[in-house]
C-alpha cells in the first residue's frame, strides 16, 4: 500500500477572488512571455544571419536576450527532465529513511537532500507540505524549502557554468544558502509554538490508495505530463527574466546602471529588490544575474542569487498556502536581512 497525501488551502471565500485574477494574469504574462521570445528570437536570428538593420539600443536588446535564452535553455530541459523522473519515481520516503532522530541533525540532512529532490522552489513547495504530513516539525521543512532550490546539482552546474570568469560564487552561493538555511531553521526551532506557523487544516491526513495506481505506466505518464509542466513554467519565468534583464541593459542610461551597480549598499539592495519581483527559478537564474556582472558589485550579485531563490513572489503564494501570513513575513525578512549581510560582507571583504 502507498499513501498518497490530499491538501487543502485556506477556505475563505473572500480570499478565492483575489488568487484567481493572479493567476489569471500570471498566465497571461507566461503566454506573453512566450510570444515575445519567440518574435525575439526570431529578429535575433534575422540580424545575425542575415544583417537585418535594426536601432543600436533595439539591436542590443535583441541580442542580450538571445543570448540568455540560448545559453539557458539547455539547463532548462535537463532540469525539466529531472525534476519530472524524481517527483515521478522518486518517493519522499527515500529521504525520510536518511533522516537522523535529532533536530539539529534532520535540519542539517534536509537542508542538502536537494540533491535528492533537484527541482526548483516551485516543485519543492509539494514536497514539504508532504514531510509536514508525515510528522516533520515546520522548522525542518522550512529548512527544506530555503536550501534544497540552491543546494542541489542543477543549481551548481548553471552557476558553474554562468560564473566561468570567478568560480568563487559557487561556494559564495553554496555555503551561504546552507548557513541561511540553517539558522533560520535554528530560530524557529525554538519557537514556543511552531504549529502556530502553519495555516489551520492545510495538513489533511493521508489516504490509502492500491499500489495499481504506481504501477510504471502510470509513472511514465505522469513524468511526460510533469516534465511538461515543469519545461513550460520554466522557460516561461526564464523569458521574463531576459526581457528585463536585457531591457534594464538596453535602454536604462548606463550612468544609472553604474550609479547604482557600483555602490557596494545600493547595488546589493537593488538586486535583492529584483530577485523578489522577477521571481526566475533556480535553475536558470544564475544566467541571468550574468548579464549584470559587468556593472553590479559581486556582492549584489551573491544577495540576488541568495534571497530570490528562497522568497519571492511566486514562492510566497505557494508557501501561502501551508505558512500563515506572520510565519512568512518572519521568514521573508530573515531571508533578506541574512542575504544582504553576505552580499555586504563579499563587497567590503573582497
Amino acid at each position: 500500500m502507498i499513501a498518497s497525501y490530499t491538501f487543502q488551502g485556506s477556505t475563505r471565500s473572500t480570499a478565492a477572488w483575489p488568487r484567481q485574477v493572479l493567476k489569471a494574469s500570471w498566465r497571461a504574462l507566461r503566454i506573453a512571455a512566450m510570444a515575445c521570445a519567440a518574435v525575439a528570437v526570431s529578429l535575433g536570428f534575422a540580424h545575425l544571419v542575415h544583417n537585418v538593420a535594426l536601432p543600436n539600443r533595439l539591436q542590443d536588446f535583441f541580442t542580450l536576450t538571445l543570448s540568455i535564452l540560448v545559453e539557458a535553455t539547455p539547463f532548462v530541459i535537463l532540469g525539466s527532465l529531472v525534476a519530472g523522473l524524481v517527483q515521478a519515481f522518486v518517493s519522499e520516503h527515500t529521504m525520510l529513511h536518511i533522516l537522523p532522530r535529532s533536530p539539529l541533525g534532520r535540519r542539517l540532512v534536509l537542508s542538502v537532500t536537494g540533491s535528492i529532490f533537484p527541482v526548483c522552489e516551485c516543485g519543492n513547495v509539494p514536497i514539504a507540505r508532504s514531510l509536514l504530513a508525515k510528522g516533520l516539525q515546520p522548522s525542518e521543512a522550512i529548512t527544506f524549502l530555503l536550501a534544497a532550490p540552491i543546494l542541489n546539482p542543477l543549481t551548481f552546474i548553471t552557476t558553474w557554468e554562468a560564473f566561468r570568469f570567478d568560480r568563487s560564487m559557487v561556494v559564495i552561493r553554496m555555503g551561504g544558502a546552507f548557513l541561511i538555511a540553517n539558522f533560520i531553521g535554528w530560530l524557529l526551532h525554538h519557537h514556543p509554538h511552531q504549529v502556530e506557523l502553519i495555516v489551520p487544516g492545510a495538513i489533511v491526513r493521508a489516504d490509502i490508495h492500491d499500489d495499481h495506481q504506481h504501477a510504471f505506466k502510470y509513472k511514465k505518464d505522469r513524468f511526460m505530463q510533469l516534465f511538461v509542466q515543469e519545461f513550460w513554467s520554466m522557460f516561461t519565468m526564464l523569458s521574463v527574466g531576459a526581457f528585463v534583464a536585457a531591457g534594464s541593459q538596453s535602454f536604462i542610461p548606463r550612468s544609472v546602471l553604474l550609479s547604482v551597480g557600483g555602490h557596494p549598499v545600493w547595488s546589493v539592495l537593488a538586486m535583492l529588490a529584483l530577485a523578489f519581483i522577477v521571481s526566475l527559478c533556480a535553475n536558470v537564474d544564475a544566467f541571468f544575474a550574468l548579464a549584470y556582472s559587468g556593472t553590479f558589485t559581486f556582492g549584489a550579485l551573491a544577495a540576488f542569487l541568495l534571497f530570490g531563490p528562497m522568497i519571492d513572489i511566486k514562492t510566497l503564494l505557494l508557501m501561502k498556502t501551508t505558512f500563515r501570513a506572520k510565519a512568512l513575513l518572519l521568514i521573508a525578512s530573515l531571508c533578506l536581512l541574512c542575504s544582504l549581510a553576505i552580499g555586504l560582507a563579499v563587497n567590503y571583504a573582497l
